[in-house]
């Protein structure tokens, strides 16, 4: 029984059989009604630039873009709306990313339709629900830190933009700081990930999901 009208929701995967799944198991939550569904980043945001929803359940990992520039952008063209990130990933910058974007839920796919449900039903009241793995794998997180975790979002950034093979005067111009403070960057970030070279930190970047790898 629901305490008002069914909310609207947009689903956006670029895995149909993942689609037709989700798809069956929220036709049997009273709170949601999908009214629409996405296979790209590109298709969803001119969904949400021309309907308006109540709730989003995407998938982080669709090609084109960062799952968390899309929950941005989401959350920039419908301001109320609630998100919930679908993810195959558990690692906790990922993680960060995601709720630092703004989203009100994350859920592993390899989570219990449960989980899912319950997100659904805790985002829609206004509460945050991460999967039960993912509220562990931070706590340990804190107690034993992880490499990425002792990197800083500037680091995080840089690297993204060094992958890019971004100069040092490009970087700087970029993030609007000195060369000087990029160079400083670029020195803790290589004794951080033990690296040394382009090739290595574009292998560790990789490693730990901080870029795509391009196909």
């Amino acid at each position: 029984m629901t305490a008002g009208p069914a909310r609207r929701l947009l689903l956006i995967d670029d895995h149909q059989i993942l689609i037709d799944g989700i798809l069956e198991l929220l036709s049997k939550v009273d709170e949601v009604n999908v009214t629409a569904t996405a296979s790209s980043a590109e298709q969803a945001l001119s969904l949400i630039s021309n309907e308006q929803f109540d709730l989003v359940v995407t998938d982080i990992g669709l090609p084109g873009m960062r799952g968390a520039e899309l929950i941005a952008e989401l959350k920039k063209r419908q301001p109320g709306i609630k998100v919930i990130a679908l993810s195959m990933h558990e690692e906790q910058h990922i993680v960060k990313d995601a709720l630092k974007a703004g989203a009100d839920g994350y859920v592993l796919k390899k989570s219990t339709h449960h989980e899912l449900e319950e997100a659904i039903r805790k985002v829609t009241k206004g509460e945050v629900f991460v999967s039960a793995e993912v509220t562990k794998m931070l706590i340990d997180d804190v107690k034993y830190p992880s490499i990425i975790s002792q990197l800083s979002d500037r680091e995080i950034e840089i690297i993204r933009l060094i992958v890019k093979e971004y100069t040092t005067k490009k970087i700087a111009e970029e993030l609007f700081i000195s060369d000087k403070t990029v160079e400083s960057h670029k020195t803790n970030i290589f004794r951080k990930t033990g690296t040394s070279t382009l090739v290595g930190l574009t292998k560790f970047a990789i490693a730990h999901q901080l870029v795509e790898q391009s196909h």
